[in-house]
């Protein structure tokens, strides 16, 4: 087996400057925890506003659903109002072709 060319017996010196890189990973890591710190802000500044966007639709939900009611009892009272004067032509119509009162209920009353 051929050996390695070269002195062997060398020192392997490491030349880095370590104050510098420790400097850079401060500035770094500084720099990353600001960064966290503004979105743990904004977190919770988009938290608050969720919550009133939430509030603001439960109220909104409530008042369409009370809508909802209103209109269904508005619907049901036109509904009454149109069958009873339908029913009320109904019996004039009798009334004038002769039809007595006591037939028109015989009539209704089935």
């Amino acid at each position: 087996m051929p050996r390695p060319k070269g002195n062997q017996k060398k020192s392997k010196t490491n030349k880095m400057d370590f104050a510098s890189a420790m400097e850079s990973k401060m500035a770094e890591k500084a720099q990353l925890e600001q960064n966290i710190s503004e979105t743990l802000a904004e977190i919770e500044r988009l938290k608050a506003q969720l919550k009133a966007n939430r509030s603001s639709l439960n109220s909104v939900e409530k008042a369409i659903a009370k809508l909802e009611t209103q209109k269904a009892e508005a619907d049901a009272q036109a509904a009454r109002e149109a069958q009873k004067a339908k029913l009320e032509s109904a019996i004039q119509n009798l009334l004038d072709a002769g039809v007595s009162m006591d037939d028109i209920i015989r009539k209704l009353n089935g």
